[in-house]
């Protein structure tokens, strides 16, 4: 409840929260501003009007250059405009609603236009467009038009001649769009001309120097790669290769095989960023997957495949905690489907006398560890070298990870994302995430040479990249809330 969420945040945040929100286009004001006779909830939000009036008044604050409250004015008539867009499927359809719509979301990218914040104003055009099958073809062309002037200020020169090019095809003749488009287009020519003299006096730069420097961080990097545990087999890529991209990512169609491979290239990865966690000269290795489910792609992990790449470890232990099920749409757990089927005790791999230990545990990392997943040596806590989050879905499951990854980053043990399947947000704001979460980032976002693709496809990828973090400053649970409202406010997805 909002009482609730006003309780859990601390003292002074409020102002600043409303503030970020406000500057996203949330429907937000600012308690000091006038409201007439309208009435307002604890954080200001801003009351239903009718769109005729908000219309108008809109518009008049906007001739008098009050160029927020106009945009406060239209979004109320929003709100009026989605309660009845909620009324039913039909009104989802309904032409009249969706123009009213448009033309809102187009005065206030109007207004944001006015106040240079350009980023707000192609947000709102999207919105506007949000209908776009139910709305007339001139409606379409007047956001389109709207929308490629908000790129053009913003100097995404070839964002914009794509929106034009999108604006052509509905009205070919739109001559506002056509001028556009060729000044757009001088522009860019000039922009891509300029961009290569640029990289040309770059490389002509580079001297014997430069090239000493290049070979000596190649030779730091074998040098890595020999204390690192890892051994690439027949078949496998050439990893410095695939990222100086003289060698393609593999076809991906063995999903299990793609999986295996992308674990060990992730311990590689961090060992070239200077966190070894596996070396040579380890013979006991422990990794954990959190998170697991039956229905996750966890499920294609092989372990012999890891210990064809780790060949120093004689007992490799896998630990795969998680088989909690989803949420669903409707924010319901949904229990994991094959809970009841998995393996009892340990199963037990083998490759030329050595091992690899299997074992899968139901229940949150929290619950695990009390049913003893870390033992004690001695005095000393063992714990794993390396953790794994195979496609977490990290926006959806914000709240459930925090506990674990609370835990790993205070225990600082290395731990890698894998994510996710396009068009999931993971690649775009997964890493903002951990870092919200205290987390510090030691393997920045990297695509994997190991991708799983569609078979016959092979755009089509899941587990397509890693994330890697170790240590941090873990934010604890009551502070979680104003974390979340804080990403809501920038524009990042989380549940």
């Amino acid at each position: 409840s909002s009482q609730t969420l006003a309780t859990n945040m601390t003292e002074g945040g409020y102002t600043n929260v409303q503030s970020a929100l406000a500057e996203k286009g949330y429907d937000i004001i600012k308690e000091d501003e006038e409201s007439g006779e309208e009435e307002e909830d604890l954080f200001g939000r801003i009351p239903k009007l009718e769109p005729d009036e908000a219309r108008e008044k809109g518009k008049q604050a906007f001739q008098d250059g009050k160029y927020d409250k106009a945009i406060k004015y239209w979004q109320g008539g929003l709100k009026h405009i989605l309660g009845s867009l909620c009324s039913g499927p039909e009104a989802l359809s309904n032409q009249s609603l969706s123009e009213l719509d448009l033309t809102l979301n187009l005065n206030i990218a109007m207004a944001y236009m006015k106040k240079e914040d350009y980023q707000a104003a192609d947000r709102c055009v999207d919105k506007a467009l949000a209908r776009r099958e139910a709305l007339p073809s001139h409606l379409i062309t007047k956001a389109l038009y709207r929308k490629a002037s908000a790129q053009r200020s913003m100097r995404r020169l070839d964002d914009c001649l794509a929106t034009l090019k999108d604006l052509l095809e509905v009205e070919p003749n739109h001559a506002a769009a056509k001028q556009m488009q060729q000044e757009v287009e001088r522009d860019w020519n000039k922009q891509c001309r300029d961009q290569k003299k640029n990289f040309r006096k770059i490389f002509d730069k580079l001297s014997g120097e430069d090239r000493e420097a290049e070979e000596l961080e190649r030779k730091e990097r074998e040098a890595l790669r020999e204390r690192c545990a890892v051994r690439w087999t027949e078949g496998d890529l050439d990893s410095e290769a695939f990222v100086l991209g003289s060698t393609p990512a593999c076809s991906g169609k063995d999903w299990g095989l793609a999986l295996s491979r992308t674990v060990v290239w992730a311990v590689e990865q961090l060992a070239l960023e200077g966190h070894d966690c596996l070396s040579r000269d380890l013979s006991r290795a422990a990794i954990w997957f959190i998170g697991a489910s039956s229905t996750c792609e966890l499920r294609w992990l092989r372990p012999a495949e890891l210990l064809k790449r780790l060949p120093t470890v004689q007992s490799l232990e896998l630990e795969l905690v998680g088989f909690l099920g989803e949420i669903d749409p409707d924010n319901s757990r949904v229990p994991d489907p094959k809970v009841n089927d998995l393996p009892e005790g340990i199963v037990e791999t083998q490759l030329e006398k050595r091992q690899a230990l299997l074992r899968a545990t139901k229940g949150t990392l929290d619950e695990a560890l009390e049913q003893g997943l870390v033992f004690k040596d001695e005095t000393t806590e063992v714990l794993p070298q390396v953790c794994f989050i195979a496609h977490p879905q990290l926006h959806r499951y914000f709240t459930e990870f925090h506990p674990a990854i609370n835990w790993l980053i205070k225990k600082s043990v290395p731990t890698v994302i894998i994510g996710a399947s396009e068009p999931d947000p993971s690649w775009k704001q997964d890493e903002h995430l951990l870092q919200k979460l205290g987390a510090t980032i030691v393997v920045s976002k990297r695509e994997s040479p190991y991708p799983m693709c569609l078979p016959g496809d092979s755009t089509v990828k899941k587990c397509s990249h890693i994330i890697g973090f170790r240590g941090g400053k873990a934010i604890e649970r009551d502070k979680l809330m104003n974390a979340k409202i804080e990403l809501l406010s920038q524009d990042y997805i989380v549940r």
